[in-house]
């Protein structure tokens, strides 16, 4: 006997917002790929557009070294570039000496030529725990460029509309982080999402969906707020790596 099925409605609304999810992954992707040959490290920095658009895009491609003896250096390339629909392009490629007690971040960020937001990113890390010992503190050209960048990973029109009054009002300000601020977006029960706000992979601030404008409005000055805290407080720790 055939059995009748039923679908929740909740359900099938959070069936739909994934499948979103799954279509908007055909985007541009940034990837940094590395070998080792002896205390050889090349790294390379890869995009790929896996959307139909022909795209005018920059990168930035930083990689930042700490010597077992406490001593930074840094490496910085970046150019403009332009990506042809599901086309893969080599950007870059740095060759780093590094040995057993060296520690090494590299960071790529892919932005449009066009809005300069930022569209992809990928980030690197080996003996990341060196770091957070005292050596001094990176060099302030060498994340300069890394500074008031936004990424934007909302899904649906809410987030989206969200996103674009954030940008324009971060993008203002006079002081903004060194690090990028993600502005993400996950499925919950129901047709609603949450909102979350992301800086160094740490969530400082999160909401529930609303498309009353007033409420976006509330959100911003509640996610400026704590962007400014959490600043604030990075700016008290002494000797420790900022990117």
């Amino acid at each position: 006997m055939m059995k009748n099925l039923y679908l929740n409605p909740c359900t099938f609304f959070i069936f739909l917002f994934v499948m979103s999810y799954g279509q908007e992954d055909k985007k541009v992707i940034a990837k940094i790929e590395h070998s080792t040959v002896e205390n050889q490290m090349k790294l390379k920095a890869t995009v790929t557009n896996n959307t139909a658009i022909y795209k005018e895009l920059n990168y930035l491609l930083v990689s930042i070294k700490k010597g077992g003896a406490g001593n930074l250096s840094n490496n910085r390339q970046s150019g403009k570039f332009s990506i042809n629909p599901n086309e893969v392009k080599v950007l870059s490629e740095i060759s780093v000496n590094l040995d057993k007690k060296d520690a090494l971040k590299a960071f790529l960020y892919i932005k449009d030529e066009e809005t300069q937001k930022l569209v992809a990113k990928d980030s690197l890390e080996f003996n990341n725990d060196w770091f957070k010992k005292k050596a001094g503190r990176v060099e302030e050209d060498a994340v300069f460029e890394l500074k008031g960048l936004t990424i934007d990973e909302t899904k649906s029109k809410i987030g989206k509309d969200f996103y674009d009054l954030f940008y324009m009002q971060y993008s203002q300000l006079p002081d903004k982080s060194n690090a990028p601020v993600t502005i993400s977006e996950l499925p919950v029960r129901g047709t609603s999402s949450q909102i979350n706000i992301e800086i160094e992979d740490k969530v400082i601030y999160s909401f529930m969906t609303n498309p009353s404008e007033d409420y976006l409005k509330e959100q911003l000055a509640g996610s400026l707020k704590y962007i400014k805290e959490f600043n604030a407080r990075k700016n008290l720790i002494k000797n420790e790596f900022i990117y």
